[in-house]
């Protein structure tokens, strides 16, 4: 009879431990749990709650106690949710505001602000209240500057340094002309030459034009190839108003042939080693011209390169291929903002269509004739 008390402490001590052993168990696996749904949130992303969910929280926080509260919680940290019981406990959840708060400002006024910020990337918000208030607008600076933040736009000082290259190749498109190399393989009597092929094509319009074709690329040849793209009446780079001339890392565009360009005022921009995509125009034009004419035929002389080449860059693509970039039509008609010539269809005959064979056949341009 009196080991009965200490028996029956001891299956208790035993029971309880158990427990303790499952909820310690319990917690560690909600821990880990937890943790990796945090991971799964973007990073600053901000929670929203409703008063009841906060009063849940106050509540279930008073039980843990606020310095312990302040080393595991990770939704809210412990100074909101001890404010948050400060607020259940003076009955202040759940209470409207009086007004109905600040209009918000109209969205044609916030376009404007935020085309001026685009604009002009050395306005600050007061340059813009400025701005605003001589069109008869009144928004306040620091409304202007909340406006900016929401649509991701850096102040004045950041702004003006943050050229992104999207941004570069947009604002510049006029004046960017890209040049690339392409290999092309001549078989003749002595066997396998490699010549080395030399383009250009401008950004905005897509023009391109063939600058050299040679076997040996060195510093001499570049160099003259530079001075003749920047002659002052016939350079191709001074006709469509050449001011940067984007290019990849390649040893054959040397010193030398840069400082031709620079002394003729176009600014050489060499892309980041290993990014062709920042160089992608030239890249997708030497795509075309490889899978559409090159690669389908064999080069015996280097006449006959240079006779297929001048024809496919010429003649084809500056005339008459659609350019899916310019609205599938040819450059000549986007230039002059022509739409193609609705012709009806009915009376229409297949014997209207006539083709034209180029670059040996290997390209095919189609027009159609009168009835």
């Amino acid at each position: 009879m009196n080991s009965l008390p200490f028996l029956t402490r001891l299956i208790a001590a035993t029971i309880l431990a158990r427990q303790n052993k499952r909820l310690i168990a319990e917690v560690a696996y909600l821990r880990l749990e937890i943790g990796y749904l945090r991971e799964q949130i973007p990073k600053g992303h901000r929670f929203r709650f409703t008063d009841r969910r906060r009063m849940r929280f106050a509540r279930a926080a008073l039980g843990v106690g606020w310095m312990r509260l302040a080393a595991i919680a990770s939704v809210a940290k412990a100074a909101t949710t001890r404010v948050w019981h400060r607020l259940m406990t003076m009955g202040k959840f759940g209470l409207k505001r009086a007004g109905p708060g600040r209009h918000r400002i109209d969205a044609e006024i916030e376009q404007v602000i935020i085309r001026m910020a685009q604009d002009n990337p050395g306005w600050g918000q007061h340059r813009i209240h400025g701005e605003l208030l001589k069109l008869e607008i009144e928004v306040s600076p620091r409304t202007i500057a909340a406006i900016l933040d929401r649509h991701g736009l850096l102040p004045a000082p950041e702004r003006t340094t943050d050229w992104s290259w999207k941004r570069f190749v947009t604002e510049k498109a006029d004046a960017l002309v890209a040049t690339d190399f392409l290999t092309v393989d001549v078989l003749g009597l002595l066997g396998k030459t490699t010549y080395d092929v030399l383009f250009a094509i401008r950004l905005a319009s897509r023009r391109a034009e063939l600058l050299g074709v040679t076997e040996h690329s060195n510093a001499d040849y570049m160099t003259q190839v530079a001075r003749n793209a920047t002659m002052e009446d016939s350079g191709w780079l001074r006709q469509v108003g050449c001011r940067y001339l984007i290019h990849d890392r390649d040893t054959k565009f040397c010193g030398r042939w840069k400082d031709v360009l620079n002394a003729a005022g176009i600014e050489t921009v060499p892309i980041p080693p290993r990014s062709p995509n920042l160089n992608s125009f030239a890249e997708r034009y030497v795509r075309t011209i490889k899978s559409e004419c090159v690669r389908r035929l064999w080069f015996i002389d280097y006449q006959g390169l240079c006779d297929v080449l001048n024809e496919y860059v010429r003649v084809h693509h500056k005339l008459e291929r659609p350019h899916q970039g310019k609205g599938n039509r040819p450059l000549p008609a986007f230039e002059q903002d022509k739409a193609p010539p609705q012709k009806p269809i009915a009376g229409f005959k297949a014997s209207q269509i006539r083709c034209v064979s180029r670059c040996r056949g290997t390209v095919r341009h189609y027009y159609r004739i009168a009835a």
